[in-house]
């Protein structure tokens, strides 16, 4: 039944999508009923408008709008009213897209006469006559330019008969001829209509958003620049549908794990794709810290792009909309639009963004009870420090992060250029942590061959330097020692981390705690100064697109980017570092390596757009290229015997598990063939097919050696198909479904048979068996949407079902030792999620004070619908079932996945000990609890899944003359997370709940009372009972705020724009009850969600920025 239902629906939908249409009795131009005796001009003009909600734009000083006439005409069309309108005048009309454009007829006599210079002064207002400040006036043709200044009047130097284009966001462009000297009124209509906005879809493609069969949600650039982060992705959290971003608590330069409609793939990535115009790079994500000793993040490739050089952002979050860009697209794609240079006079914008950063969201400690003598652990009596009161917090510095960029865009008719500069500077508030970026972005666009041929050609570089990224663990990380200090001890000793060893010639560390430990075997103030890590990095990219345009309706591409990115990490550690993480020696640790990232992308498009009477067609066809190739060399090991000199010859050499080369590398190629239609008829019904092949290496040696995935959609008009209520200014409904194929991990098919075992030094044979018949995986996808506008388009509504299932999972099962492998790799699996987007937005102006605001809320749920059942293996005929499979955790906790459940699913492995009545078990010898393992699987105990259920996001701005205020609340629904660092306080009794629950003399078990210290002993610590320790996830926050004013222009003589601000991030958390900030992660993988061990905190800042246009 299911598969009946799944190939008739696309035709049931197509049906009802189309029957409006065929019942619809108007033809595509709007008609008019109007009946008037000797009205004014203006007056008709306005009925029009309110029939058609097309604006009328013309200028005043050209229209008489007090002319009398009369008219009296019954479902006529538009354009034949007004001809009968303006008979007997010298106007002219034109209905262009969502306006009639009234102007002046040019005689011949007018044509001939010679250029008289002259001087075009006017003022340009809206349709209530208010002006408008910062409007763009430029004589069509030249550079010569304007804007208006906050009056709405402009001046420049002109000739008759040149043509002013008047331009400004928001409203319908102009071309005002210039007739004589008098002064000009404008009057700008607002652009309210959108049945023809354009926006940019896959493979850099322009559509009407009207067309769409599925959900395309766009980000301005000034979205992502007003509250900035050295990350920009971090600005887009809460700014659209069915998106969750999450921080690393890396800090500044730190990944951001980017998921859209929820986690899919088991064993692959589950972050989106980044397209840069129109082309996907690789992101090459470092974000993952997983574990108790897990070594310290990275960043991320595309942390590295400069905001500001950033025009706009798309948004596919649907497996349809992303479909042309194949399988790396299957998570979503984030399509980012570059600045080009305008034509124009030279225009040169400088900003600045500095922005201060504390932490903001901490753990509770206690100060009311000390330790005893010599005891690292704060289990003494209540009492005041000598040393006075002990605050982690003062261990933190004030982060900054300082932001400057200069660009100039100058331009005419036939070329383009934009150029740019961007430094970033930030220093964390981990002391000696800091990111450091300067981007070189320079753009060029010509056209050329009488304007057919279209060359756009960019390059960019950038120099960027992390030192010291800290996300969570125990290595590395001073936070264990800083959180768990003995209150009563003097940490100010601990500050004088180094003396001179006139011995060895060096500074030694000053440590006398030894090993109290959860790794603390060093100073945390060494661990920040003297054990240094980080990558210095260069990349460069360069793209050129070369269009020529053969016919009106159909023009040839072709697309080449290279992306090359040289990675130089290290990793010192100085001399006197506890001998455990120098690998035995006492003359430090070296670790160095040489990471080459090298992409080549080309592409090869023809592209049609041919209208056939009440027929459209916009047809895509292609092939693409992208070859994907990395490359690691280094070494690691302790020095030898000089120290801290970090050099290869001052290695030892001896192999083990500690000290060994490194190399790393894989080259991937995926060659493409694909190609999309899209069918419209009378601009209100729309058939939307895709397809596409991939010839992918990872295939190599398989016997599938390719795969096809297809996508199809419908999108309906109705507001142009029939007549609805006034109140609806819009409606469309839409409806996709897409299969996306995602090839097998790269290297599994390749010839390497021996793989280097680190921890036993020796080379071990491949332990799978050599692969079978193995398929892509595969996520078909279903969508649904409504897309609305009311009262004049000021209120928008748009709503998106989905559903998606991703299957073909590829798990490595156990076999029979006789078979001379250990495992083989089997495909099956099902992975659910299906919820809703909404997003509800306000646009409205009075006068002076305008509103703009939007709300987004999504939620989605994610379920396993199988795992590996009852798989029959082809070669030996055994059958294998998997019935679950642990992704680890922390502790007693792991993300266990099991059919039925979610990929986001905690279980707890231990619990209290009870007796046979139920009640917990008080060890008659202690007087204490005890903590017993579950042995078996099926008895864990399940706690919570860390997936959220729901997510909300509302954001404001408000305008009023130059004054701008804006701000955003962000909230997440459901789920839970972990803090293993609540239970590390606990144990040392530095929590404030330890010092509650000596203050209320002991724990309460049954109906007694057990003594805190004994009770946290056991309960407490990595090793205890996580399931004590387990919150709500739900959280409130404001999180993003600005104030800002803009100087009017003619206080700098009409040369100068100068706009400042006050800006500030996660000012104030309304609703959390975890001890830590739930929505940032320590890793940006697929799992270690939730879990806090000692993750530095989320940060709030405040700064202001300074933009100066000239």
């Amino acid at each position: 039944m299911k598969n009946i239902i799944k190939r008739k629906l696309p035709y049931l939908l197509f049906f009802l999508l189309s029957l409006p249409a065929f019942l619809s009795a108007s033809g595509q131009e709007p008609t008019v009923t109007i009946n008037f005796s000797k009205a004014s001009f203006q007056k008709v003009l306005k009925e029009i408008e309110k029939q058609t909600s097309l604006s009328a734009v013309y200028n005043t000083a050209d229209v008489d709008l007090n002319r009398i006439v009369t008219i009296k005409v019954e479902k006529e069309r538009l354009s034949q009213v007004m001809i009968r309108l303006l008979k007997g005048t010298n106007l002219s009309f034109s209905i262009s897209n969502t306006h009639i454009i009234l102007s002046v007829k040019n005689t011949d006599k007018e044509k001939q006469q010679p250029k008289e210079p002259v001087k075009a002064k006017g003022t340009i207002v809206d349709n209530t006559g208010e002006p408008l400040i910062g409007v763009n006036v430029q004589i069509k043709g030249t550079s010569t330019g304007t804007i208006t200044d906050i009056d709405g009047n402009f001046a420049l130097n002109a000739s008759k008969g040149d043509v002013l284009d008047i331009s400004y966001i928001g409203y319908a462009p102009q071309a005002i001829t210039i007739v004589n000297a008098e002064p000009l009124k404008i009057v700008m209509g607002e652009d309210t209509k959108v049945l023809d906005e354009v926006v940019i879809t896959a493979l850099g493609i322009k559509r009407e958003q009207k067309a769409l069969s599925y959900n395309v949600q766009q980000v301005k650039g000034d979205e992502l620049t007003t509250v900035k982060d050295a990350n920009f992705m971090n600005a887009l959290s809460g700014k659209v549908a069915g998106v969750n971003i999450n921080t690393s608590s890396a800090g500044v330069g730190g990944a951001t794990r980017v998921v859209m409609r929820g986690t899919k793939s088991i064993s692959a990535n589950n972050n989106a794709l980044y397209v840069i115009d129109g082309i996907p790079i690789f992101n090459t994500n470092n974000g993952n810290s997983n574990g108790q000793y897990s070594t310290q993040p990275k960043g991320e490739g595309i942390s590295d792009i400069n905001p500001e050089d950033i025009e706009s952002m798309s948004v596919l979050s649907g497996p349809a909309a992303a479909a042309l860009y194949g399988s790396n697209a299957a998570q979503g794609v984030i399509l980012i639009t570059t600045k080009k240079g305008k034509e124009g006079k030279v225009n040169v914008t400088i900003s600045n963004n500095s922005t201060f950063m504390r932490p903001f969201i901490m753990p509770e400690f206690q100060n009311t009870y000390l330790n005893k003598p010599g005891a690292f652990q704060t289990w003494g009596d209540k009492g005041i420090s000598a040393y006075g009161e002990y605050q982690p917090k003062d261990f933190f510095n004030t982060g900054t992060n300082i932001q400057n960029t200069v660009s100039v865009s100058v331009g005419n008719e036939t070329n383009q250029t934009y150029i740019s500069v961007g430094t970033t500077n930030s220093a964390g508030i981990i002391p000696n942590s800091k990111y450091d970026r300067y981007n070189f972005t320079a753009r060029n666009t010509t056209k050329l061959l009488n304007n057919k041929m279209t060359l756009d050609f960019g390059l960019s570089y950038i120099v960027q330097e992390d030192r010291n990224l800290m996300a969570q663990g125990e290595y590395f990380n001073p936070l264990p020692a800083i959180y768990l200090f003995p209150r009563g001890e003097n940490f100010n000793a601990i500050r004088m981390y180094q003396t001179y060893d006139e011995t060895r010639k060096i500074n030694v560390q000053n440590w006398t705690w030894g090993d109290p430990g959860f790794s603390m075997k060093n100073n945390p103030y060494w661990v920040i100064n003297n054990m240094n890590h980080g990558t210095k990095k260069q990349r460069f990219m360069a793209n050129i697109n070369l269009q020529y345009q053969i016919l009106d309706w159909l023009n040839v591409m072709g697309r080449v980017r290279i992306d090359n990115a040289d990675n130089d990490y290290s990793d010192k550690r100085d001399g006197s570092t506890d001998t455990f993480f120098t690998n035995g020696s006492e003359y430090g640790f070296y670790k160095y390596s040489k990471a080459d990232d090298r992409q080549v992308y080309s592409d090869v498009l023809m592209n049609i757009d041919k209208r056939l009477g009440d027929f459209s067609l916009s047809a895509n066809v292609g092939g693409s290229f992208t070859q994907v190739y990395y490359n690691e060399r280094g070494f690691q090991g302790g020095l030898k015997n000089m120290s801290n000199v970090y050099s290869l010859f001052n290695m030892n050499t001896t192999l083990d598990k500690d000290t060994y080369p490194i190399e790393e590398g894989y080259k991937q190629r995926t060659i493409s063939a694909f190609a999309s239609m899209e069918l419209g008829w009378k601009s209100m019904l729309y058939l939307t097919m895709t397809g596409r092949n991939d010839w992918d290496s990872a295939l190599r040696r398989t016997e599938q050696k390719s795969f096809f995935y297809p996508s199809i959609g419908l999108s309906g008009v109705i507001s142009e198909m029939v007549t609805l209520p006034k109140a609806i200014s819009y409606l469309k409904v839409r409806g996709s479904y897409a299969s996306v194929g995602s090839a097998i991990p790269r290297n599994l098919s390749s010839e390497k048979k021996y793989v280097w075992n680190r921890s036993t030094s020796k080379w071990v044979m491949q332990t799978y068996r050599p692969l079978g018949k193995l398929y892509p995986e595969r996520t078909d996808s279903w969508e649904a949407g409504v897309s609305s506008k009311f009262f004049n388009n000021s209120l928008s509504l748009e709503i998106t079902w989905y559903k998606s299932n991703t299957k073909k999972q590829t798990f490595k099962v156990p076999i029979s030792a006789g078979s001379g492998y250990d495992s083989m790799y089997a495909q099956s699996g099902n992975v659910e999620n299906k919820g809703m987007e909404f997003s509800l937005g306000y646009n409205h102006k009075w006068n002076d004070f305008g509103w703009n605001s939007n709300v987004t809320f999504s939620f989605n749920k994610n379920k396993i619908v199988d795992l590996l059942t009852d798989y029959v293996d082809e070669l030996t005929g055994t059958t294998y079932t998997l019935r679950e499979t642990d992704q680890g955790g922390f502790g007693s906790a792991r993300t266990i996945l099991r059919k039925g459940g979610s990929m986001g699913d905690m279980y707890v492995n231990n619990r209290l000990k009870r007796d046979p009545e139920g009640n917990v078990w008080i060890d008659p010898a202690t007087q204490n609890v005890k903590k017993e393992k579950i042995e078996s699987s099926d008895d864990y105990i399940k706690i919570g899944s860390v997936l959220p259920k729901s997510n909300l996001g509302f954001r404001n701005d408000f305008t009023y003359k130059g004054f701008s205020l804006g701000f955003m609340f962000a909230a997440r629904f459901g789920g839970i997370v972990l803090s293993p660092t609540q239970a590390a306080m606990d144990a040392f009794g530095v929590s404030k709940a330890s010092a509650l629950a000596r203050d209320n003399e002991g724990i309460s078990v049954n109906k007694g009372k057990v003594d805190p210290q004994t009770f946290y002993t056991e309960t407490a610590g990595t090793s205890g009972l996580m399931a004590n320790y387990v919150y709500s996830a739900t959280n409130v926050r404001l999180q993003e705020a600005s104030f800002g004013y803009a100087f009017p222009v003619r206080w700098f003589n009409n040369k100068l724009n100068l706009s400042l601000s006050i800006v500030g991030h996660n000012l104030w958390m309304i609703y959390n009850k975890a001890p830590f900030d739930p929505e940032v992660t320590a890793s940006t993988g697929t799992y270690y969600q939730g879990i806090d061990y000692f993750m530095q905190p989320s940060l709030r800042s405040v700064g202001f920025n300074v933009k100066i246009q000239f």
